[in-house]
């Protein structure tokens, strides 16, 4: 590790005066795959200025006959309109038995004073893995990391470590959407009275929004009924003093769009339509950077998430 921070060192001392080297985290890619890796680097450089780093990607190789660590080093530019602005990345292959000591492999590199992320692009980390006692946020993706059989571990990490979820942000659209058609006194009042929630989607994705609204409204379990889509959608109905509202927002196989609708029977009606912002995984990780504390209603929502029937 020790050749690998003179080796930064002279990187930086190479390049053009006046360049500055900018990071505001440690960000940690435990990458089990190459594709993994790529990705997640690809992500990072694509969000420049935004959230410079000093990028560590970590694949581990346990079943490797070899022991010991192999490192690439690399400075990228991530400046603009003049600006010459730099953040390190290393790329550790991590074989044999070494692969079981990633903290201590780490440490050395974190940058002193600043926050410690560690990205799991794939699976989630088992509770015993070592890199998490390096780090001050967990950043996962529930819609890579399998189906509704994660939240059982999901939820055993959160009441140990500050996790945010990728999915949970490329949800944001639906679940303002949904949240604002119950604006007004005409609708307010259905919001307590949901009779039956349906939700379509992938697997983790459908059962995270279905969480979140139960744990909301206090809606059943037994009222919630999930289906398998391309893409999410979520219908609500509600009874109050003898007339149905109906609520959905949905996302049609071929469009980048979100429809909201609200009807409430012999009543009022509204509609809204939204385009969906880039779903890249570059916009996704920007949103989850910039928001790296605990999200009790995430939390809720995983919680809630593990009962639910498939």
């Amino acid at each position: 590790m020790g050749q690998v921070t003179d080796m930064l060192t002279r990187l930086r001392n190479a390049k053009a005066r006046g360049a500055s080297r900018t990071s505001v985290m440690t960000l940690i890619v435990d990458a089990m795959t190459e594709d993994e890796a790529r990705r997640s680097a690809v992500a990072m450089r694509a969000l420049g200025t935004h959230h410079p780093a000093r990028l560590i990607t970590v694949r581990p190789k346990i079943d490797s006959e070899r022991v010991g660590v192999d490192a690439r080093v690399a400075l990228w530019d991530a400046g603009s309109d003049g600006q010459h602005i730099t953040f390190d990345e290393i790329d550790l292959s991590v074989n044999g038995e070494a692969a079981f000591h990633l903290d201590s492999i780490i440490e050395p590199l974190t940058l002193p004073d600043l926050p410690v992320v560690v990205w799991y692009p794939g699976k989630l980390p088992a509770r015993s893995e070592s890199l998490l006692s390096c780090a001050a946020t967990l950043v996962v993706d529930t819609k890579e990391a399998g189906d509704q059989r994660t939240f059982a571990g999901l939820l055993e990490l959160t009441r140990t470590q500050t996790v945010v979820d990728l999915s949970w942000a490329r949800l944001r659209p639906w679940r303002e959407l949904l949240a604002a058609l119950f604006d007004g006194p005409a609708y307010l009042p259905f919001a307590s009275h949901v009779t039956s929630i349906e939700v379509e989607g992938k697997a983790a994705p459908r059962h995270l929004l279905a969480g979140w609204l139960v744990s909301r409204l206090g809606t059943p379990r037994s009222a919630v009924h999930l289906r398998d889509a391309l893409h999410v959608s979520v219908r609500l109905s509600s009874r109050r003093e003898g007339r149905t509202g109906r609520f959905s927002v949905i996302r049609r196989a071929d469009e980048r769009l979100v429809r909201a609708t609200v009807g409430i029977e012999d009543g009022p009606s509204h509609s809204e339509l939204l385009a969906l912002p880039d779903d890249s995984l570059a916009w996704s990780l920007a949103r989850a950077l910039t928001h790296l504390d605990r999200d009790p209603v995430w939390e809720d929502a995983v919680s809630a998430a593990v009962v639910l029937d498939s």
